[in-house]
């Protein structure tokens, strides 16, 4: 890109800052993006609806219940990573 401002000119910009304090939530969850294919973003939100609860819940359950499902493998993929094979 071509900048026709000399250095003086130019704009610095600030850095950006944490998220204000209106966006923390008070039961500590943090946002996370995931990617997901269009019928099952719509199934999930079906299934929220049926049991009248939001879908992230749902989602959080699921996760849970596969990570107690899948420790052993989880606890050996970890301590391949740490001994860095």
């Amino acid at each position: 890109m071509v900048s026709y401002l000399t250095p003086e000119e130019q704009v610095v910009r600030e850095p950006k800052k944490k998220a204000s304090k209106a966006r923390v939530r008070k039961d500590k969850r943090s946002q996370l993006l995931i990617y997901m294919f269009p019928s099952v973003i719509r199934q999930l939100k079906l299934a929220a609806l049926a049991k009248g609860q939001p879908s992230y819940e749902l989602a959080e359950e699921a996760i849970k219940e596969w990570l107690e499902n899948h420790q052993d493998e989880i606890r050996q993929g970890t301590a391949k990573i740490s001994r860095g094979e």
